[in-house]
């Protein structure tokens, strides 16, 4: 694949090809908004939110020419080893650039919402392949390097529970099935990660 794959879960890395490759970030605040573009789902958002979270108070035209130099510096920040354009806009609306860039977070929600769906129709077995999935993606919390950060702390705390559930139905379906091996096994990574975070 020609993507950049972006991983979240354990801390913030990005691959090309399979290998990882280093982003020079142009600025700390450039590095924060593509955080923060993490946790968006790959929706549109007006950037006057991400304005507000990056320099709450701001007036309208500081906050906007702010906004305007952090968003240059972050596409910079991506012409390294395969430049891409990490941003898409639309208006006064942006959003990860979903064309040239694959990232965890995203898949494991769509993953873990289209299981859950499956579950409450009573589909365990195609919910399976969905949940499984979902949970070999998490493999750590959700960029645990910005600890402090309460938007991020906010994103991280949804992507726990939802995980939570993923853990819970996939107990249910391993002991529906009568799967004693894939529960056993199941319960010693959980276990694993829980002691030791990615």
């Amino acid at each position: 694949s020609e993507k950049l794959t972006v991983r979240t879960f354990g801390g913030l890395s990005v691959y090309y090809q399979g290998a990882p490759i280093s982003i020079l970030w142009e600025s700390q605040k450039a590095r924060l908004l593509f955080c923060y573009l993490m946790t968006t789902n790959d929706q549109w958002v007006h950037r006057d939110k991400f304005i507000e979270i990056l320099w709450p108070g701001c007036s309208g035209s500081a906050g906007s020419n702010n906004f305007k130099t952090t968003l240059s510096r972050l596409r910079k920040s991506f012409s390294g080893p395969r430049v891409i354009n990490p941003v898409m806009t639309q208006g006064e609306a942006v959003r990860i650039n979903i064309h040239d860039i694959d990232v965890d977070v995203n898949q494991f929600r769509q993953k873990a919402v289209a299981g859950i769906k499956l579950m409450s129709r009573g589909d365990a077995k195609a919910a399976r392949e969905y949940l499984e999935a979902a949970h070999d993606l998490y493999t750590g919390e959700f960029l645990p390097e910005e600890p402090f950060n309460e938007f991020i702390t906010n994103a991280r705390n949804e992507l726990a529970e939802l995980h939570s559930s993923v853990i819970r139905y996939l107990e249910r379906i391993y002991t529906q099935e009568g799967d004693h091996a894939a529960l056993e096994a199941f319960h010693l990574l959980n276990k694993c990660m829980v002691m030791s975070p990615a």
